[in-house]
């Protein structure tokens, strides 16, 4: 455990900055996709458009003390933003305890990266190649510098296979249903996670990722999930036949799954590799 600073400073300084990283995470989630300035104007209610006063932005106490409504036109604040705010606070206080520092950081960042993309993927079937393909250098780099128990080489195998693997099954889905069954944004992102984890991390997302994707995918299409972009989604169906509603056809995005695969991963590594690898 490292708690270098006295009476627990650091790790209540690790909680807030998660916090702090969360909220912002949400801005990005819901501006990045709208080709929004991540950075002005000031952070707005996305119902009534109105700035928020400073005070009502404080992250986790603001929702909470407003009990999860806008203040000025009383719309419901998405659930989503106390999620990610006090889960990577949790995230940040936990990397801080259980990690040295530098691999608490290459890990934390990979955490907030995963949140972003969990939140456009789900809302709009899509992963921006600026948070994956910048990420995958970045995870390189802190494997190699930061993360021991990753390491370059592990890096490269898992940068190589996360992409590759990904890219093969969604090639020959297409090949055998002649439609996409994988988006080239899971292949990035998983390239990503390889990056920051490693082919044993690429082998945890691909493979628990799948096992609650199947069953989120199925409570998805039950619940009648769609997209919520207007952008439509491949091929425009033509076939009266093709119309019937069928569970195995939903478009049911990936990337959120794999995130929260990867997540785990990046939290637990030691216990999981000794559970599931046997280290």
């Amino acid at each position: 455990m490292t708690l270098d600073l006295p009476g627990g400073i650091g790790a209540a300084l690790a909680f807030l900055l998660g916090a702090s990283v969360g909220s912002f995470v949400c801005v990005i989630g819901y501006r990045l996709p709208r080709d929004l300035s991540i950075v002005t104007p000031r952070s707005f209610c996305e119902s009534c458009e109105r700035a928020i006063p400073w005070w009502a932005n404080i992250p986790i106490l603001a929702y909470l003390g407003l009990r999860g409504r806008c203040l000025m036109c009383g719309a419901p604040i998405p659930f989503r933003h106390f999620l990610a705010e006090f889960g990577l606070a949790i995230s940040a206080l936990y990397l801080y305890l259980a990690f040295p520092i530098p691999d608490a950081i290459a890990r934390f960042v990979l955490c907030a990266a995963l949140w972003v993309v969990a939140i456009i993927d789900y809302d709009w079937r899509l992963i921006p190649n600026i948070i994956t393909w910048p990420g995958t250098l970045v995870g390189f780099i802190a494997a190699s510098l930061m993360m021991p128990e990753v390491g370059w080489k592990s890096s490269l195998i898992g940068i190589a296979l996360g992409g590759g693997v990904l890219y093969g099954t969604g090639y020959f889905y297409q090949l055998v249903r002649g439609r996409e069954g994988v988006g080239l944004g899971d292949v990035w992102l998983l390239g990503m996670v390889g990056g920051f984890l490693g082919w044993p991390g690429v082998f945890f997302t691909l493979f628990f990722g799948s096992v609650i994707g199947a069953i989120g995918g199925i409570a998805f299409a039950l619940s009648g999930g769609g997209a919520t972009s207007p952008a439509p989604l491949g091929d425009p169906v033509t076939d009266p036949e093709e119309a019937d509603v069928s569970i195995l056809r939903t478009e049911v995005p990936f990337g959120p799954y794999l995130a929260l695969a990867a997540g785990v991963f990046a939290l637990f590594q030691p216990q999981v590799t000794r559970w599931y690898l046997g280290g």
